[in-house]
């Protein structure tokens, strides 16, 4: 790569990462994410569960949070890369699952970026599935993790209205997992499943606010400018 075509990549995501927060913290009322052990030193293939247009804006703000010194990339279908093509700025490239050939290459380069250090972002569901469905993930995260030599990350998601204007994105980050198993496409979807109902479990017991870091804080909401606004106006106790 010469050196105007670097300048220029590293301004496009420079560009990106400010957009990114101004987009997160305008959208959500906050990010938070709890990681159950040490978060990779090295390169490694994220698998989260899939059921928003977000999940790719919410795998790159923990990446940056956990690992802002690495690049990162993110595993997106053919379809909606053409349709949105400023992901590619963030560290997006294609996959046409509809071809064997084009799959296998989709997942050889993201094995190569994972071995150099990047953080890879695959998700397996393929499609989005309703936020209460159980994952269903085909093989191809492995695969690019047992090339790279890395770890799988099992991730889950949610996006949830917690009594303020903007909705809460959550996460929960698995330890992580030995992409060499036999069973390690079983092994994660179920520790996806697993962290899932870990997100509901920390909601009813309200431990949300002891368990999990905040990495973007949400711009005030109506809810809070109204409040701010007519607090002069409250009777004083």
């Amino acid at each position: 790569m010469s050196w105007q075509r670097a300048q220029r990549v590293a301004g496009f995501e420079a560009c990106f990462a400010l957009y990114l927060r101004w987009l997160m913290r305008r959208s959500f009322a906050r990010v938070i994410v709890r990681c159950e052990s040490a978060f990779p030193d090295s390169g490694y293939v994220a698998a989260p569960n899939h059921h928003s247009w977000w999940d790719g804006f919410l795998a790159l703000s923990i990446h940056r949070a956990y690992a802002p010194k690495r690049p990162f990339n993110l595993m997106m279908d053919d379809e909606q890369l053409r349709r949105f093509p400023f992901f590619r700025m963030g560290g997006a490239f294609s996959v046409d699952a509809s071809s064997v050939r084009a799959a296998y290459d989709a997942i050889a380069y993201g094995a190569r970026c994972a071995r150099e250090g990047a953080g890879l972002w695959i998700f397996p569901d393929g499609v989005l599935r309703p936020p209460l469905c159980a994952p269903n993930f085909t093989s191809g995260f492995v695969h690019a993790a047992r090339a790279a030599e890395v770890p799988v990350l099992p991730v889950a998601m949610r996006y949830l209205f917690l009594g303020e204007q903007k909705p809460t994105a959550i996460a929960a980050i698995g330890a992580p997992s030995d992409p060499h198993s036999r069973s390690a496409v079983r092994t994660v979807r179920e520790r996806v499943t697993e962290l899932l109902a870990s997100i509901d479990g920390d909601l009813r017991e309200a431990r949300i606010d002891e368990r999990y870091r905040e990495v973007v804080r949400g711009s005030a909401g109506i809810d809070e400018i109204v409040a701010a606004c007519s607090a002069p106006l409250r009777p004083r106790r």
